[in-house]
C-alpha cells in the first residue's frame, strides 16, 4: 500500500485532535496507565492502517475512532483474561498488581485526588459493563451524547438517558459506600 504525504498529514491531525480522549477512555476502561497507553497505540495503528481505505468522513472520525477503541478494549480484556487463566493454571495464583499512578509535584493534593479516584473506580467496578462503557466515553473521553450514540449505535437521546442513568447509579454507589 502506498501512503501519500497528504494522507499522513490528514491522519496526523486526526491523531493530535483525538489521542488524549482515546487514551482517557482506554484508561477509564482498563484502569492501568500502561495498558491504556498500549491499547491507545493499537487503536491509532489500526486506524492509520484503515484510514486510507475506509473513506471516513471528517464528521464521523471521532465516533469511528472510539468504535475502534471500544473494540480494542474488549480485545484487551479477552487477552488479559486468557493470560490470567494461563497464569493460574501454571502457578496456582492469579494476583496482578494494582494500577500505579504518576506522582506529581503537589504530593498532598495528588494523594487526595488518587484516593478519591481509587474510591470512585472501586465503586465503578460494581456497575454493569455497559454503564462503565458509557461513563468512560462521557467522562474520560469527553464525548458528547451525540458522539456516544454514534459510537455505540444509539440515538443521541438514548445515549443521553443511558449515560445519565449510569452516572446516577455510580453516584448512589459512592454515597452508599461512604455512608455504609
Amino acid at each position: 500500500m502506498v501512503v501519500s504525504q497528504a494522507n499522513v498529514a490528514a491522519f496526523s491531525e486526526v491523531y493530535r485532535a483525538n489521542v488524549t480522549g482515546v487514551y482517557r477512555f482506554c484508561l477509564s476502561q482498563l484502569r492501568n496507565p500502561s495498558d491504556a497507553e498500549d491499547v491507545t497505540a493499537e487503536v491509532f495503528a489500526a486506524a492509520f492502517s484503515a484510514y486510507q481505505r475506509s473513506l471516513v468522513e471528517l464528521d464521523n472520525v471521532r465516533a469511528w475512532l472510539f468504535r475502534i477503541a471500544r473494540n480494542a478494549v474488549v480485545d484487551h480484556h479477552r487477552r488479559d483474561r486468557r493470560r490470567r487463566l494461563l497464569h493460574l493454571s501454571l502457578n496456582g495464583t492469579g494476583e496482578y498488581g494494582a494500577a500505579e499512578f504518576d506522582a506529581s509535584v503537589d504530593v498532598e493534593r495528588d494523594v487526595a485526588v488518587r484516593d478519591e479516584l481509587r474510591y470512585v473506580l472501586s465503586q465503578m467496578r460494581r456497575l454493569r459493563q455497559r454503564d462503565r462503557l458509557l461513563l468512560g466515553l462521557r467522562v474520560a473521553a469527553r464525548q458528547t451524547y451525540a458522539e456516544i450514540g454514534e459510537t455505540l449505535g444509539l440515538t443521541e437521546h438514548a445515549a443521553t438517558v443511558a449515560t445519565r442513568r449510569a452516572m446516577e447509579r455510580l453516584r448512589r454507589l459512592c454515597e452508599q459506600g461512604r455512608s455504609g
